[in-house]
This record gives structure tokens, C-alpha cells and sequence, in this order.
């Protein structure tokens, strides 16, 4: 059987561009109108970079801040970014663009890119 590769996300045009405080309170605050206007979706997401995480299969994560310190925005990077990332650190700015999947205490985006 014959699997497409997935394609990246370098070269997608954004449905959305917004703050990672924008997107977390939106699904806060509604999450099924947030599901409707963002679930699938490629948005373009700004934020202060709370941590990075590296998952035990070696996948790596973008955790921004929120207004909330309790939730964050994670976003799941894709493999060819793990070289990029290590330009950042802890407080920096980071613009990324990736696919919305839902809220799950945390905003959840996968096949992160960053955005220079």
C-alpha cells in the first residue's frame, strides 16, 4: 500500500494569523465556535516560547505562553525543524505556522514550521 507522504507547511498560505493569547482564550472561551473557524485549519501563531519539549520518540514541541499560566499553545514541530530551533531559547518571540487540532487543556497545533 501506497502512503503519500504529508506535505510541509514552509510554503501554505495561513487561514489565520494570531498571538498565542488570542487562540487560547478563544478555545477558553468557546470552544465549539473555536473547533468550527480553527480545527484543520493552518494558522500562523505568535508568541513568547514558555519551553521546548522533546518527546522519548525524539519529536520536538514549541510549548508559548498563554495569559494563563496554567495552559499553553503546544505545538508539535516537524522533523526538519529541529535544527532551527535551536536558535531560540526560553522568553524569545517565535512566529510558527501549523495545522489546528483541538484543545486539550493546552491549544494542540501539529506539522509546525517556523516562520521567518
Amino acid at each position: 500500500m501506497y502512503m503519500k507522504p504529508v506535505e510541509g507547511l514552509a510554503d501554505a498560505d495561513a487561514a489565520y494569523s494570531l498571538t498565542s493569547d488570542e487562540l487560547y482564550d478563544y478555545f477558553d472561551t468557546n470552544e465549539s465556535e473555536a473547533n468550527a473557524k480553527y480545527l484543520g485549519k493552518i494558522i500562523e501563531v505568535r508568541g513568547e516560547i514558555r519551553e521546548f519539549s522533546i518527546g522519548d520518540s525524539g519529536d520536538l514541541s514549541v510549548i508559548l505562553a498563554t495569559g494563563n499560566p496554567m495552559f499553553s499553545v503546544n505545538i508539535g514541530m516537524n522533523k526538519n525543524q529541529t535544527i532551527d530551533y535551536k536558535n531560540y531559547k526560553t522568553g524569545d518571540s517565535i512566529k510558527v505556522k501549523a495545522e489546528c487540532t483541538g484543545i486539550s487543556m493546552d491549544v494542540v497545533l501539529t506539522r509546525g514550521v517556523i516562520v521567518k
